[in-house]
């Protein structure tokens, strides 16, 4: 007879895996009333349809753009491919753009990944735990011979994503409330965006490039002098120095750091 850990097993892969699979563990179950399979399949059947609106919540604008019955086999895949490995929902999703990117059906709107990678960030960002900001009193305490080589920690779940297309644009759009011109032209080009909780709710921010170049330096924990450089470096005009006041006024840092340092200092 299986253990008690073998069968729980063997019935997670048959809600989640193959229909092979429910056919298998169905032998094992015992009663009246509905057969075996039918057993296995309500709990198949819930548990695949809790994900996929897990998804769907996680992802509207994606299902908006390519419709119910596409974003349904989308989702599909993905359980398919990468189904839960925790107790709670909030990480499952996270491939959701790769999935779309090896999509043939999709490869005609090739911006749909970076859609898929925005709406990601705006998930984690919403999700985030609360920290608090940085004050632009602790420059003062950090000597100024010393300033280029602080580093700058980005808020909780802030992510900066870069794109060919203007994804930005994209998801205004077709947001619920969006009320206005929805006409998007792929034209326009690409952008570079902050996604960031401010206070209770997450914004999608545009960014310069050197905007852009100063707060991804800064996130992969280089020093301040060298995330100046790369700012200036993408965007040879960049006022610098009024980015990084704006940002610190904005909260978008919690603390200082030592640089290369993942922790705050």
């Amino acid at each position: 007879m299986p253990s008690l850990a073998d069968l729980q097993t063997a019935f997670a892969a048959a809600v989640l895996g193959e229909s092979s699979e429910a056919a298998e563990i169905a032998r094992t179950v015992r009663g009246s009333g509905l057969a075996p399979t039918q057993r296995v399949q309500v709990y198949r059947n819930a548990v695949w349809v809790r994900l996929k609106d897990a998804l769907a919540d996680i992802y509207p604008v994606l299902r908006r753009l390519v419709g119910d019955a596409c974003f349904d086999g989308v989702a599909a895949e993905l359980i398919r491919r990468y189904p839960p490995r925790v107790g709670y929902l909030n990480p499952f999703g996270e491939q959701m753009a790769g999935i779309v990117a090896g999509l043939p059906v999709l490869a005609g709107l090739p911006y749909l990944p970076d859609v898929a990678r925005l709406e990601w960030a705006w998930h984690q960002a919403f999700h985030a735990a609360k920290a608090p900001y940085l004050p632009a009193q602790a420059f003062a305490d950090v000597p100024v011979e010393q300033q280029h080589a602080i580093g700058l920690r980005l808020q909780p779940g802030a992510s900066l994503l870069s794109s060919s297309y203007p994804i930005g644009r994209i998801f205004e759009v077709n947001q619920p409330d969006y009320q206005g011109d929805d006409t998007v032209s792929l034209d326009q080009g690409g952008e570079f965006l902050l996604i960031i909780r401010r206070g209770f709710n997450v914004r999608v921010e545009p960014l310069s490039a050197g905007e852009y170049a100063l707060l991804a330096a800064l996130a992969a924990s280089a020093p301040l002098g060298e995330a100046l450089l790369a700012a200036v470096g993408a965007q040879p005009d960049c006022p610098v120095g009024a980015v990084l006041a704006r940002h610190v006024a904005a909260a978008t840092f919690t603390a200082l750091q030592a640089a290369g340092d993942t922790a705050p200092a």
